[in-house]
């Protein structure tokens, strides 16, 4: 990523988590705010490149939005009657979909002739179960870890 683009999405990524653990109470509430926050990151980064908004695949990044907003939704719920706890998961999640956000679009923007991979709910449930995982929120009191590689492994990040 360049050196541009990474300060851009630290930023993002900052007032995402701050939003979102601010919000945590309010069920889906932090979906308000964060959605926004992730529709500007990319205009923000199409700008950074010197690309143009309306050359940018929509559909695409839609997904990765509103497919990362629903798992984020499903990830969160589950530590929602843990307040403090609930309010952290939130911001990592945040965090986790803005960075996989961010990595989508400088792919996208480097490569534009190979668009990298769709999104699907279940890459995204496994990327924010695998941050939560590395955490260490929600960590069983026997120290194993879930079957079936249920956290699902980050490998695919760079």
């Amino acid at each position: 990523m360049e050196r541009k683009s990474r300060r851009i999405t630290n930023v993002y990524s900052g007032i995402a988590a701050v939003s979102a653990f601010v919000t945590q109470p309010i069920p889906g509430g932090d979906e308000l705010i964060v959605v926004p926050i992730h529709y500007a990151l990319v205009v923000r980064l199409a700008r950074a490149r010197g690309v143009s908004v309306f050359k940018l695949p929509w559909r695409s990044i839609q997904r990765v939005i509103w497919y990362g907003a629903a798992a984020r939704l499903v990830a969160n719920f589950s530590m929602l009657v843990v307040p403090f706890l609930g309010a952290f998961s939130n911001s990592i999640t945040a965090i986790a979909l803005t960075e996989y956000l961010s990595r989508w679009m400088d792919e996208f923007l480097s490569h534009p002739e190979q668009p990298p991979p769709e999104v699907t709910m279940e890459s995204l449930k496994a990327l924010f179960l695998g941050a939560i995982k590395k955490a260490g929120i929600g960590k069983d009191k026997g120290g194993g870890s879930k079957p079936n590689g249920a956290a699902g492994a980050p490998e695919g990040k760079t």
